[in-house]
């Protein structure tokens, strides 16, 4: 009874509900929205990005995230956020969180495009000993640099200056 065809950019095709896509997103269009039945609405995403996506969109338990590597979760975050499926934009943050330590610089490009300030404040101590301050102007818009260089520095210069081997290396930075 599905009465929508959405496929991926690597033609998968998922067959869904528009009224579940209309309540539990902020962009598709309303349910009432008149459709040509034998039209099919073409996504740039993947087939494996979309598939988890959409799980969110219907009242059932949400799939595990556990095992994603950051690249994969950054798209899906990233799908989120364009499609604005607020309960997977959570997920997805909470989860981006364990990779702070070790891509400290792919969460702050992701926070900083999505305007997640918290997380931005969160990887702001990890950044500060790696990353200059011309390349953070580049990559954080102006609402979220001065405050991030004001706490980042504040904290740095508090703590030792030496760096311990237990931070992240500048390999893992992007």
């Amino acid at each position: 009874d599905a009465d929508v065809v959405i496929r991926s950019c690597d033609n998968v095709e998922f067959r869904l509900h528009k009224k579940n896509l209309e309540f539990l997103s902020g962009s598709f269009p309303p349910a009432d929205t008149e459709v040509n039945p034998n039209e099919i609405v073409r996504l740039s995403e993947s087939g494996e990005t979309l598939e988890i996506l959409f799980q969110f969109m219907y009242p059932r338990r949400f799939p595990s995230l556990d095992n994603m590597k950051i690249d994969p979760l950054i798209e899906l975050a990233g799908t989120a956020e364009k499609y604005e499926i607020f309960a997977l934009i959570h997920v997805c943050e909470l989860h981006l969180r364990s990779f702070m330590q070790q891509y400290p610089g792919k969460i702050l490009k992701f926070a900083a495009q999505y305007d997640h300030r918290e997380l931005v404040k969160e990887v702001a101590p990890i950044l500060v000993p790696y990353l200059p301050l011309s390349e953070l102007s580049d990559l954080l818009p102006a609402h979220l640099y001065k405050p991030w260089v004001s706490r980042s520095c504040l904290k740095y210069n508090k703590s030792s200056t030496k760096v311990s081997d237990s931070r992240v290396s500048i390999e893992n930075i992007g």
